[in-house]
């Protein structure tokens, strides 16, 4: 196993209506950068740092997972959800901070090394196989989610996918390539996420997403559901934390 590797624009030259949108484009990431650094504020700070061990077939820990469980904790402790936890970070990070966290895989893989970054950290956290939502049971206070860019990932995806995620430049580059064309591929598999989230929250729980912009608003529009943050993640291509609330379907 390897530690996950470190998060680590050339000027040009604009004019009229490139410079304004530059500009405005600027101003939106020096916010979406504060809100980030603001929700890390409020974690508590006499917290160890969490060890967490990797390995090729899982995907390692980067800004989004980071990002996404503070985010994620920034509520009062209660029943949490990892879905897809990989390493088990998000589920571990909320645990550490008090909350009651089922955490869960399909992969084998992901199972068994989220078992073991849990007794490592001396936590407890309930990490069982499931296909997504199936094993689980009970309703949640909060349910995070980094979904995978391909539903239906193999196992030669999942190895694939965790070796370009140790390489930030590459995997930048390659979700400015092919990024929208692999979120296009994914929209009723996000439509089936949010149908079952909604079934498996408390009435004032929240769905936390690691998404693009695209599909967090294209979410935004199905019966009741409201978007009630979007932050994008700094160094990422096409990738924001949402945040989700529920309305009772009449």
């Amino acid at each position: 196993m390897t530690n996950p590797t470190p998060i680590s624009t050339t000027p040009d030259t604009l004019t009229g209506a490139s410079v304004t949108n530059r500009t405005a484009a600027a101003k939106k990431e020096s916010s979406d950068i504060n809100t980030a650094k603001k929700t890390r504020s409020l974690q508590p700070t006499s917290l160890p740092e969490l060890d967490i061990h990797d390995h090729i077939g899982v995907c390692g820990v980067r800004t989004d997972t980071r990002l996404l469980a503070e985010i994620a904790a920034t509520t009062t402790p209660g029943r949490a959800l990892d879905l897809g936890t990989g390493t088990g970070y998000i589920g571990l990070y909320l645990a550490q901070r008090g909350w009651q966290v089922d955490a869960v895989d399909i992969s084998p893989r992901a199972v068994e090394l989220a078992r073991a970054n849990a007794a490592r950290n001396h936590l407890a956290v309930n990490v069982y196989a499931s296909n997504l939502f199936e094993q689980t049971t009970g309703r949640y206070d909060i349910i995070a989610f980094n979904p995978p860019m391909r539903p239906d990932e193999t196992e030669v995806s999942r190895i694939l996918t965790s070796l370009l995620r140790r390489s930030p430049a590459i995997s930048r580059a390659l979700m400015r390539l092919v990024g929208e064309r692999l979120e296009n591929g994914r929209t009723d598999f996000l439509a089936q996420i949010i149908e079952e989230a909604r079934q498996r929250l408390n009435p004032q729980g929240r769905l936390v997403l690691g998404i693009s912009s695209e599909e967090a608003h294209f979410i935004a529009t199905l019966p009741g559901v409201t978007l009630q943050n979007l932050i994008a993640i700094p160094g990422m291509v096409r990738q924001e934390i949402a945040v989700y609330t529920f309305q009772e379907l009449v």
